[in-house]
């Protein structure tokens, strides 16, 4: 399967790897490196999650991150990696503009 991350959702990468660098220097990279792991498995896994908003969406392994994301044809398109912990009002209004 072939997965494709759209400008936001990368945005979205770089936004939390600036945060998590303000934290700790150095966990940014860690971050961006857990992310791409995730992206690697989710090549294998893309289709079998829960939806949400019209979104399938599955669970950072390491960070507190989901990736929401849709299927065409063969490719999972990933239109955000969000924070898990951000307000569920916000999320949903992130996820209706990236439809």
């Amino acid at each position: 399967m072939r997965v494709r991350v759209t400008s936001d959702a990368l945005q979205d990468v770089q936004d939390s790897h600036d945060f998590y660098d303000r934290q700790e220097q150095g966990l940014g990279s860690y971050f961006r490196r857990c992310i791409e792991q995730d992206l690697q498995s989710l090549r294998t896994t893309a289709g079998i999650h829960s939806q949400i908003h019209g979104y399938l969406h599955v669970n950072s392994k390491i960070f507190h991150s989901i990736f929401y994301y849709r299927m065409e044809q063969q490719t999972a398109v990933v239109m955000a990696i969000l924070d898990a912990r951000i307000d569920p009002s916000a999320r949903d209004r992130v996820l209706e503009q990236r439809g």
